[in-house]
């Protein structure tokens, strides 16, 4: 059986495979052998970008071809990253990610601050492995031990703080 490539596209699409991108470059142009088979690869991305969901719902993402070797076709790569570049910022988009990104990356960082406190406190190091073990044999679910761990890591901090 046949599987046309763009059908092959639209599943990796729908599966995850390919992440869901701002611009799509087709390289390898400059190659007579391959440029036939890069633009037909070009035309079936656009066809599978119609049933793509986007980042950003008021952006379609272009399908470029492009050689890093001649640079034939990179300076409308550079000018597609400036135009989505501009999108961003004139409607705040940009604005919106940033904000976003700063909040995942602050709970990021308190996760980590946690999980470094449970491992370097001893009192807390000895409390986390208590509640690994009683997890492990099944004597408390998840929750009851993460707030016990999280108890220790509190009063841990208090008690440095006197």
């Amino acid at each position: 059986m046949k599987l046309n490539l763009h059908v092959l596209i639209i599943i990796f699409f729908t599966q995850g495979i390919v992440e869901i991108a701002d611009m799509i470059v087709i390289n390898k142009v400059d190659d007579a052998k391959l440029h036939s088979l890069a633009k037909s690869t070009a035309a079936d991305y656009r066809h599978a970008l119609q049933f793509q969901r986007r980042k950003v719902d008021s952006w379609d993402p272009p399908v470029l071809l492009a050689s890093a070797v001649t640079s034939q076709g990179m300076m409308d790569v550079w000018e597609g990253i400036c135009r989505f570049q501009s999108h961003m910022v004139s409607n705040g988009e940009l604005y919106n990610k940033r904000r976003k990104q700063a909040s995942y990356w602050m709970w990021k960082h308190v996760e980590d601050l946690i999980a470094e406190k449970t491992q370097n406190d001893p009192k807390v190091k000895d409390q986390a492995d208590a509640m690994t073990h009683s997890l492990e044999s099944g004597l408390i679910p998840p929750r009851v031990a993460a707030a016990q761990i999280l108890d220790a890591v509190f009063s841990s901090e208090n008690s440095t703080r006197r």
